[in-house]
């Protein structure tokens, strides 16, 4: 990728792809409820279930740590955090209100900058197809924040950043919900936002960065706190 500038450092190391492997199970347990809010999650359990050493099922979760999908302590271990539905509905309901005016006020990006959009797209195309969820997750991160940093306005800009982030979790969620292997669904979104950006179109801009929030908001109803 080109060395595009983004404000707010990356949270990862990347892995390697026996423990994303490893990571993308443990997500996918933990989105249908096969591991429960606040429930150990035990190493040596998950590395004999899926055939692995301890060095890679141990990366794996310093990764869902990174995502807050687990919580660390020194003493006890790992522990699957707690999934706040209400706050994933006023988080995104809030990422739909910024982006969109971040969106309305974004200026159009010139030739070099739309190339290093198009690297960054791609790098989340590739992540997605070798399985690396992780590498997939900071990836579009990246596009996010490079469109992002295009909008004039300071305050719009760290506040819808930080919101982002504070989605993390619920998007490490929705990527062990989503099946697209071969990242067609993804593509066609990039391929679309991109040409947004490229032919100027700023209503068609903003309507797919809505509909892609409220396709996330859909994919969580099934997604059930505990009582």
């Amino acid at each position: 990728m080109p060395d595009v500038h983004v404000e707010v450092k990356r949270s990862y190391k990347k892995g390697s792809h026996t423990a994303e492997h490893v990571a993308a199970a443990i997500r996918k347990a933990i989105r249908h409820r096969e591991l429960l809010p606040g429930e150990h999650v035990r190493q040596v359990w998950w590395a004999n279930h899926l055939g692995v050493s301890s060095a890679p099922t141990r990366e794996a979760l310093k990764i869902l740590v990174s995502e807050q999908l687990l919580s660390y302590d020194a003493y006890r271990g790992y522990f699957v955090a707690r999934i706040d539905v209400q706050e994933m509905e006023q988080i995104y309901h809030l990422r739909g209100l910024l982006e969109k005016e971040v969106l309305a006020t974004i200026r159009w990006p010139e030739v070099v900058e739309l190339g290093n959009i198009h690297s960054a797209m791609d790098e989340v195309i590739g992540c997605v197809k070798a399985g690396d969820g992780h590498g997939a997750l900071e990836a579009a991160r990246q596009v996010s924040f490079i469109i992002f940093d295009l909008c004039p306005y300071d305050i719009y800009t760290f506040e819808a950043k930080r919101i982002w982030d504070r989605a993390a979790v619920y998007r490490a969620l929705e990527l062990a919900t989503v099946e697209d292997p071969e990242a067609a669904r993804l593509t066609a979104y990039y391929s679309g936002l991109f040409a947004a950006l490229k032919n100027r179109d700023r209503e068609e801009l903003i309507r797919l960065n809505s509909a892609r929030i409220s396709r996330v908001e859909h994919n969580f109803q099934t997604y059930s706190p505990l009582p």
